[in-house]
């Protein structure tokens, strides 16, 4: 392996084998061993063969995956609960064995995977911190040196000095973190520990994860909040049922992890206006060529009055996008087909990558009136919004539902996934930037000339 190149993975795959009963593992040694009686006929040994292989079934847990991370890069590895993250770097770090492929690490490696590993419970901090540090190869002159630091670091007082089976699960990955990144190794390997801890120590940790990958060392993270993949890391691997699906940009691997469990998009460059004189069939054909989402299997249930058929994102040129300058305009469609005469409310909401909700806005609020047409007609929504929100990146969806008898209360009745990610940026390192914050609000600013004093 190239001494630029800090991991190196080809074609691993990683299969349990999982059994019904206890004792079947016992059953599957016991004819494992009698078809391989040297005097017993084929026949007799097939049989064995068979019963054996009948004891148990496998589980894939991953398939042949392959990539490199060169030194100094940073790199996720995203994917939904039981993708295979875990299980990828627990075989990078060198704690579980691949059943087939190769893994290659060049460097000193040092590995959170699970909260308390490599702690002793009945040990104090203080005394797992040497037991750690000498197991990461630390001596015990060097641990010394740089206890106090490790100390700051976790910040966890007294406690340092009581048993780790007596800590919260936030103290325990302060003290598991200090210890891991003192030492400056090689490659980091982090596996979603971080998330247990408060909100300021992960902005603790995420500098210290800075100042670690600006001095050269290789970061291997696993995490759900893609705004920390997004700051953290330049690639990104997804992974879907143990299978890398893509590896490259972070932004293309968060898109990808976003859209999962959404109907298919179906994208094109195309402009096209929707008026009111098309008729449905192409209505919907032409939606189909601007919808970032469409319900394929959209149908009249029993007392539905109306359904969401699909959704587009487009910019200020009608042209389908989820790429946004802060400050310009954005357009949202959502295309409906009503059931009923029944008057209905359609909300968007935006969500930002801490699951706040940033707007809230729909056809109540804004004082418009959905079409009441007979059974069957289509209508389109049409959202305008000034995109006057920080960069990043925000999910988003539309509700529908019955307007309520109190003020900004209703009921929904139908809405889609979260979709997106759609991206707001500004490159604030070349341009001044329109406000700076969360979100920009109407304001007006002058100075006002004093004559005198006074």
């Amino acid at each position: 392996m190239s001494s630029e190149v800090a991991i190196t993975l080809r074609n691993v795959c990683k299969i349990y084998p999982i059994y019904t009963k206890p004792h079947d593992p016992l059953l599957r040694q016991f004819y494992n061993g009698l078809g391989k009686l040297p005097l017993l006929p084929n026949s007799l040994k097939e049989h064995f063969n068979l019963k054996a292989k009948n004891c148990r079934r496998e589980f894939c847990a991953l398939r042949d995956v392959s990539f490199e991370i060169r030194r100094g890069e940073s790199v996720a590895i995203i994917g939904r609960n039981g993708s295979g993250k875990s299980t990828l770097l627990q075989i990078i770090a060198g704690t579980l064995t691949p059943t087939q492929g190769e893994v290659s690490v060049n460097g000193c490696v040092a590995a959170l995977l699970e909260l308390g590993s490599g702690f002793n419970a009945e040990f104090t901090g203080r005394e797992n911190v040497y037991l750690n540090g000498s197991l990461l190869g630390m001596t015990k002159r060097q641990i010394e040196e740089r206890f106090d630091e490790i100390a700051a670091f976790a910040d966890i007082g007294e406690f340092l000095d009581q048993p780790v089976k007596t800590y919260s699960s936030g103290m325990m990955v302060r003290l598991a973190f200090a210890v891991q990144t003192v030492i400056e190794p090689d490659i980091l390997i982090i596996d979603e520990a971080l998330s247990v801890g408060d909100f300021f120590f992960q902005q603790k940790c995420a500098k210290r994860m800075n100042q670690l990958r600006d001095n050269g060392t290789t970061l291997l993270f696993v995490s759900h909040d893609m705004g920390a993949v997004r700051d953290l890391c330049q690639q990104a691997g997804y992974l879907r049922q143990g299978e890398l699906v893509y590896y490259g940009h972070c932004h293309q691997a968060i898109k990808l992890y976003f859209m999962e469990g959404t109907a298919p998009s179906t994208r094109a460059n195309v402009s096209n206006d929707l008026g009111t004189d098309v008729a449905p069939s192409e209505c919907v054909q032409t939606f189909k060529q601007l919808a970032c989402w469409m319900n394929d299997s959209a149908a009249a249930l029993d007392g539905q009055h109306a359904s969401i058929l699909g959704v587009a994102l487009l910019d200020a040129n009608g042209r389908p996008t989820m790429k946004i300058i802060m400050g310009r305009e954005l357009t949202f469609w959502v295309l409906i087909q009503q059931y009923s005469e029944l008057p209905m409310d359609l909300v968007l909401i935006i969500k930002n990558r801490y699951d706040q909700v940033v707007s809230s806005v729909g056809t109540y609020t804004l004082g418009i009136e959905l079409p009441s047409q007979r059974s069957g007609s289509y209508s389109l929504f049409e959202l305008k919004m000034k995109a006057v929100i920080e960069a990043g990146l925000y999910t988003f969806r539309a509700v529908l539902g019955h307007i309520g008898m109190m003020p900004n209360r209703g009921s929904s009745e139908e809405k889609t996934p979260w979709l997106g990610p759609f991206s707001i940026s500004w490159d604030y390192e070349k341009d001044r930037a329109p406000f700076l914050g969360m979100f920009g609000v109407p304001v007006e600013g002058r100075f006002l000339e004093i004559k005198e004093v006074l």
